[in-house]
């Protein structure tokens, strides 16, 4: 209603378009093949970004929660990407990478200080009476991970999904906006901005939205408490 509000007191297609005008160019997008190869690119290269950063992080999260030399001396490198605005690693990017491979650097740059700072935090505040416990009873590491460790670091890894997948698409995005790879949704919206189709802006804005929320419900669905009978 907000939308359609100002589209009429602006009344101006190219500053905003109306919501009849996006939706209908939204449903046309849904019948073209390449509308689909976009979203693939796109998120395949928000799968590597996210996957990799969370690999990566799980690992040297717990190389940092038994070794405090390794902690000290990645501290200042995870301090380095948390700090670094996004436009300035797409620029070093675009010097090291192909187009290809920019979105994926920058998206596992952004992402991977998120994975590591909730993992080790949740390390960091595991229940040392039950490991001593495990200890006593000589309960083998399979069964204290499972039942001990994993339960305990599932909050801290959903915190870290959620804020991962909410960044991912973002930063991907406007990787490929400067990166213009093959099928991604960035350069879409970059081809629709300078040719002023911003009918077409707005309903790529739509599917990028949707998507990210979908995502997030995944992640959400993933972590769901279920209950015991």
């Amino acid at each position: 209603m907000l939308w359609q509000i100002a589209y009429l007191c602006i009344d101006k297609e190219v500053l905003i378009p109306s919501p009849m005008h996006t939706f209908t160019k939204l449903l046309e997008m849904l019948t073209t093949t390449v509308f689909y190869l976009q979203i693939a690119g796109t998120f395949y290269r928000v799968f590597m970004g996210v996957g990799s950063s969370l690999i990566l992080g799980i690992v040297s999260a717990y190389l940092a929660y038994k070794s405090l030399f390794f902690r000290t001396f990645i501290k200042p490198m995870v301090n380095f990407m948390k700090s670094t605005p996004v436009m300035a690693i797409i620029i070093l990017a675009l010097l090291w990478f192909k187009s290809e491979e920019v979105p994926i650097f920058v998206c596992f740059l952004m992402c991977y200080p998120l994975v590591y700072t909730n993992i080790l935090n949740g390390l960091l505040e595991l229940s040392q009476e039950l490991k001593e416990l495990s200890k006593v009873y000589e309960v083998k590491a399979f069964y204290y991970i499972k039942e001990c460790v994993l339960p305990q670091l599932r909050p801290y890894l959903r915190t870290a999904m959620q804020l991962v997948v909410g960044m991912a698409f973002k930063v991907v995005i406007a990787a490929e906006v400067l990166a213009i790879p093959k099928y991604a949704m960035g350069y879409e919206l970059l081809d629709a901005k300078i040719y002023l189709e911003t009918t077409e802006v707005f309903a790529w804005i739509i599917v990028i939205i949707l998507l990210s929320q979908f995502c997030e419900y995944i992640v959400d669905l993933l972590f769901k408490e279920r209950r015991k009978v």
